[in-house]
């Protein structure tokens, strides 16, 4: 069991499958969501203990309407020089997009695109 996850995704369906799933298969102790990726951002700015270190993982939808994974990870990345020296961002992508496979495979944070739903299989390979 990990620690700390978070799930940033627009669409609240998603979340309810992810968080649901993760509860069910004792992944983390603790589970935030957000719905808005500029609130998730807030949040790291403002709220998050950064002497605790990094998450665990983020898990972070690559298409939503207001700032996309990329951008996402731009302003993230910029909150804090520590946060580009670890993988711990897990994409989330409700298609296949070659682009963005190149693009996660080639980012300092980015373990891997996931094709949604999270499935269970792939959080035992995480814990």
């Amino acid at each position: 069991m990990v620690n700390r996850v978070f799930v940033v995704d627009d669409d609240p369906i998603s979340i309810l499958v992810t968080e649901t799933l993760m509860r069910k298969n004792n992944f983390a102790k603790q589970i935030e969501t957000f719905e808005k990726p500029h609130l998730a951002l807030e949040f790291f700015r403002e709220d998050y203990n950064w002497s605790g270190g990094l998450p665990d993982y983020i898990f972070l939808d690559v298409q939503m309407p207001e700032i996309n994974a990329w951008k996402f990870l731009e302003i993230y990345s910029e909150i804090d020089p520590a946060i580009m020296e670890r993988k711990h961002v897990i994409l989330l992508s409700a298609t296949f997009d070659p682009e963005d496979e190149a693009r996660a495979r080639n980012h300092p944070m980015v373990i891997k695109l996931i094709t949604k739903p999270v499935n269970a299989n792939i959080l035992e390979r995480l814990k």
